[in-house]
This record gives C-alpha cells, structure tokens and sequence, in this order.
C-alpha cells in the first residue's frame, strides 16, 4: 500500500513538473501564455518581436508540410494522422491571425486572413466537410483578389506613385492573382463539385475583374474611369492622363455646342480648339510614352506587368487614333467649307492631293496595337470591327480622290478616255464603300453623313459629260475630213487619227497617235522581287535572237503569197519580192 502511495505521487509529482516553465524561457516571449492573456484579459498584447510570427507562420507550414509528406506515402491506415498535422496547422495559422491582429497593420493581417482560411479549408477538405472548405476556398480567393489591388485606398495611391511602386503593386497582383487561380480555383470547384453529387446547394465562384482589378462599385464616373479601344478596356489610373483626358472632352462640349450656335462667326475660333486640342493629345501621348518607358526599365517581368506594358502600347494607340481623327475631320470640314463658298479657288487636283493626304493618314490607323498583337497574322482581321471601319473609310476616300481626278482629266487636260476610266472606276469604289459602311456596327462615327456624301456624288451626270465630250470630239474630227474630202461615212466611224491617248489604249484602234503620247497611263507599280529576276531580264533584254525570230514570224504571217503570174515574172526578171499586207 505504501508503494502504491509512493508511485501516485511520483506520478502527480512528475505530471506537475510538466506543467512548469521552464527557467530559462521568459514568460513575455510566451506566445501561448500571451494568447491566454489576451483571451482573459481587457487589453490586447502586442507581440514583441516579428519573429514570433515568423515562428508561428514556419510552425503552421511545418505542419501542413508534413501532412502533404504522409498522404504521398500512400498509407491509408494513416488517415488520422493527417488530420491530426492539418488541424494543428489550422491552430497555429489561427494564431499567428490572432496575434498578427494586435501587431501588424491591415494589409498584413488580411494576408493572414487568407493563409488562415486556405488552412481550415485543407483541414475541411480532408475531413470530407466540402461545404465548409467550399466557404473557406472561397473566402480565401476573395481576400487574394483583395490584397491584389492593394488595399482599399490603392486608387489614389495609383496616380501618385512612381515607376518603382507601380512594379512592385503589379508584382504583388501576380502573386496573390495566380495563387488565387493556379492553387485554390481548382480545390474550390472540386469541392463544389462534391457538394453538387450530395445534392447540396452551391455557392457562386469568387471572380477577379476583367481590369485585372476587382470591379468597381461605385457607379458614379464610370464613363470616366475606363475607354474602351478596339474592345479591349482601359482603365484610367493616372490622375495626369486623366485630367488631360478631362480637358479634352471639356473641349468638344465647347466646341459642339458652338457649332450649334450659327448666329456667330466662330471659324477662328474653332482653329484655335483644334490647336489646342491636338496640343492636348500630344501632351498625353508624350506622358504614357514616359510611363510605359520607367516601367519597362525598372521591372523584372510577369504577366501583370506585360499586361500593364500593352495597355499602355493600346493607350498609345488609342491617343494616335484620337488625334489622326481629329485631323480627318478638320481636313474634311475645311475641304466641305471650300465647296459651299461660290469663289471657292480650290480646283480638282487640288482636292487630290488633299484626298490622298486623307487617306495616308486612313491608312496608317491599320498600323496601330491591337490587343493580343504578339503571334496574331497579318491578315487576321476578320473580326476586328476597328479594321473594317478603317478599311470602310479608306474605300470612301479612294472613291473620292478618283472621282476628282477623273474630273480634273476632263476639265482640265481634256483627256477623254482616261477621265471615262477614272469616273467607272470611282463608280465602282463607291459601291463597295456603301457595302462596307453599312455592314459596319452603328458605332462607326459619321456613318450616315458618309452615306449621304456618297450617295449625292454625280458620278452618272460626270460620265455622261464625259461620253458627251467624246462623241464631240469625233465628229469635229469627222467634219475636218469631210472638209478635207474624205468619205463621211468612213469618217464618222474613225477614230482621231493623231491623239495623244496611251499606246496601250490605242491597241485597237486606227490611231497612229502623237510623238508625245504615252506608252501607259499610269507609271509602272513597283513590285517586291528577287535580284535573280533582274538578272533573267537583263540576260533577256541584251539577246536579240528571239526578238529577231519574233519581227521574221510576223513578217512571214502578213507576207501575201504570189500569184503565178508573178512567179513567173520573178524568175524572168531573178528579181524577188514580197507584199506586206
């Protein structure tokens, strides 16, 4: 009996030495006993040194590491002990959130939020409790997206901060945005998926915004706040662009609302805000150019920042087009003032060069970044709506340039033909620019006055002055030869016999032609080719056998053979010769 005695408070004995501290560790460095503290006490603890969150973040991935090293033994009579290691990573990550609360700022302590939460929903998870783990899955992803925006004031933050800051904040958006999509996305949606077998309802999937941000809630500003440019958005993050942004909408207003008011004069006035609004634009071309320069120098990659990088490549894009826009129009509303006047002194090959200024600047507009650019073929612009618009407005402008340059061939340097051709072939162009504007989306600016420009060009009344002018000509080149003697029935059907028309239009005709005239009506278009092409030309060009083969087989095909007559003199006389039809 006195040993069983003796054992019992050898037992106690011992047990309440396991309870004791030990000296050397002090009771301020205690996390447990501070945790104890806290919970009991009115006031929190502040944690003394951030090492004791570091001890407590390495316990917790200790934990879970070793949980992770006894599932790939593939022992299922182990299941407990993974549980076991789960849960004590689940009770050292809700301790490191509880002291972070008392020592950290809320940046930090929403991080621990997330890390607390992805480890109740592994413990869950385990646990086959897939309707818990689908609510911490999903708060976890929630709070990743939060911390990728960078805390709730990360707008104001965003237009005042430097090259280095905007580096670093997209830097910490790929973090937390592919941890949210790479790690927890799939475990949530298995999760969910179990909950759907069991016949449980679902929860709907935390989703990140298409800005690479969350999506705003404020529903005030939100024209101002993004632009959309080839359907791709860009958001307005800069309080510089903005503000120059702003200026120019304030300008158009002032300008629109002039243009409404005909009781005064405002032509110098409106050159004075088309001045200043390209002064504008420039301005804000020059500032993203500096922006996307101090980001390229000072990052070191990741999609984020590649995706900020082409943003700002579709800024300038945006930016190029805006100010390439606002010349065309100014252009064309000078051009339609210069018709409307009766002393108006610009004639047709004046609008020429003016068209073709125009559709230089059309043209470049297909040169500008379009979103996904990298890998895209050239030729893929199928759905592209941007690039039907612009191929749209290149086709009313050609139309519009050949149709003055026939004109200026008929009025001017009285060239008939080529005028006729000129007029057909704008005809023709004018057709398909109606096709294609009409087949655009009601978005396209000016659609309507476009068609109504188009549909209003006398292309019919030009051609028939045309084909009027010609019939003209011919008969007073009739009546000369009937003055002259020739036969009036003959002379009708002829053509002019000296015409400086081209050579390549006088093929089939009785037309002998001027010195002067021409070989072709337009130059040759110069075509990309090899040096070997050049080279065979050459070798072509210096042989003369085949062009000398060429001259005796015509000959001998409109040489008329003798008759017997003929031959007969021939051999008389040994003389022989040949009748060239």
């Amino acid at each position: 009996g006195d040993n069983n005695n003796n054992n019992k408070s050898a037992v106690k004995k011992s047990s309440s030495n396991k309870k004791q501290r030990h000296a050397f560790c002090s009771r301020s460095h205690d996390t447990f006993a501070l945790t104890k503290e806290t919970e009991e006490g009115t006031t929190a603890v502040i944690v003394p040194h951030i090492n004791v969150l570091w001890y407590l973040l390495v316990s917790a991935e200790r934990s879970w590491a070793h949980a992770n090293e006894i599932q790939k033994q593939q022992q299922g009579r182990r299941r407990q002990q993974v549980l076991k290691k789960l849960k004590r990573a689940k009770e050292w990550a809700d301790l490191l959130l509880e002291k972070a609360k008392t020592s950290t700022d809320e940046t930090t302590i929403k991080e621990c939020q997330a890390y607390s939460a992805w480890m109740a929903a592994n413990y869950y998870l385990e646990k086959m409790d897939y309707a818990t783990a689908s609510k911490e899955y999903a708060r976890a992803m929630t709070l990743c997206y939060e911390l990728s925006q960078g805390g709730d004031d990360s707008k104001d933050k965003k237009e005042d901060e430097d090259d280095q800051l905007t580096a670093r904040r997209l830097e910490r958006q790929d973090l937390f945005v592919t941890r949210a999509d790479t790690v927890l996305r799939p475990l949530f949606r298995y999760c969910q998926y179990e909950v759907k077998q069991a016949g449980q309802p679902t929860m709907e999937e935390p989703r990140l915004g298409s800005d690479g941000a969350a999506k705003p809630t404020s529903e005030d500003g939100e024209d101002q706040d993004a632009i959309v440019f080839r359907d791709h958005e860009l958001v307005l993050d800069n309080k510089e662009l903005r503000v120059l942004l702003l200026k120019l909408q304030s300008l158009e207003q002032e300008l629109k609302d002039q243009e409404n008011d005909t009781t005064n004069n405002t032509t110098s006035n409106s050159e004075t805000q088309f001045l200043t609004a390209l002064s504008i634009l420039d301005d804000a071309l020059e500032l993203v150019q500096s922006l996307e320069k101090g980001l390229a120098q000072v990052s070191t990659g990741g999609p984020a920042v590649q995706a900020k990088l082409q943003e700002y490549a579709l800024w300038k894009g945006y930016l190029q087009y805006c100010k390439t826009q606002k010349v065309m129009e100014h252009t064309e509303k000078l051009l339609s003032s210069q018709q409307q006047q009766e002393d108006g002194t610009m004639g047709p090959a004046e609008k020429v060069h003016v068209y073709d200024a125009l559709l230089k600047h059309a043209k470049s507009l297909l040169a500008l970044p379009r979103p996904g650019q990298e890998g895209v073929a050239a030729g893929a612009e199928e759905d592209d709506e941007f690039a039907l618009q612009v191929q749209a407005s290149i086709l009313r402008l050609r139309a519009l340039k050949t149709y003055n340059m026939g004109w200026f061939y008929y009025s001017q340097l009285h060239k008939y033909a080529p005028a006729l051709a000129l007029m057909e072939h704008s005809s023709q162009l004018c057709k398909r620019a109606q096709e294609e504007i009409a087949a655009c989306d009601e978005d396209m600016p000016h659609a309507e006055e476009y068609l109504q420009e188009l549909e209003e060009l006398p292309l019919e009344s030009a051609m028939g002055a045309v084909r009027a002018a010609m019939a003209l000509q011919q008969r007073q080149h009739a009546r000369k030869l009937k003055n002259a003697g020739a036969d009036a029935a003959t002379a009708l059907l002829q053509e002019p016999l000296t015409t400086d028309r081209p050579l390549l239009l006088r093929l089939y005709d009785n037309d002998a032609g001027t010195p002067d005239a021409p070989i072709a009506e337009l130059r040759p278009m110069p075509l990309p080719c090899k040096p070997v092409f050049y080279d065979l030309a050459y070798d072509y060009a210096i042989d003369p056998t085949d062009g000398m083969d060429r001259i005796e087989g015509f000959v001998l095909e409109h040489t008329v053979a003798p008759s017997s007559e003929e031959e007969e003199k021939e051999g008389e006389t040994g003389s022989g010769t040949c009748l060239v039809s």
